[in-house]
């Protein structure tokens, strides 16, 4: 199962590679740039752009901003640890509330055996409009580096 979940985290993360790195401000903060990470197709026609930065290093572990600002509005920080694949993951999401804002936000951890359900839509903390497997694998190969 580790090495099926490897595989898997490693084909999403180089689908994150047909996205060209660009900043911009970001639309939620000021002073703050962001760069893609990650376009997540909806169908045909219709995408979401993932944006973020690393908030914050500490050894193998990232404090990762992300937001979106296309269809819906998704913002919020991902703690994700670089050298351990099995590691839980911690989200802090604000969605339409204010980034920061300890009322708006909503906590999710996503834990190794959690992660298929993830990536097969079937987790119920991540419905939605929420950061997807891709992003994550995304995140790390942008900045695990």
């Amino acid at each position: 199962m580790i090495a099926s979940l490897g595989l898997l985290i490693a084909a999403l993360s180089a689908a994150s590679a047909d996205a060209e790195p660009a900043s911009r401000p970001s639309a939620y903060r000021k002073d703050v740039a962001v760069e893609l990470i990650y376009r997540q197709q909806i169908d045909d026609v219709y995408f979401t752009d993932w944006y973020g930065r690393i908030e914050k290093a500490d050894g193998a572990w990232r404090d990762i901003y992300f937001e979106t600002s296309d269809k819906f509005v998704n913002k919020g920080l991902v703690r994700i640890n670089c050298d351990d694949p099995e590691a839980d993951i911690d989200f802090t999401l604000y969605s339409v509330g204010e980034y920061g804002a300890a009322e708006d936000a909503r906590q999710v951890t996503i834990s190794y055996g959690d992660r298929r359900p993830w990536a097969d839509g079937n987790y119920q903390d991540m419905f939605g409009e929420t950061p997807t497997i891709e992003f994550y694998g995304a995140a790390l190969e942008r900045f695990c580096k």
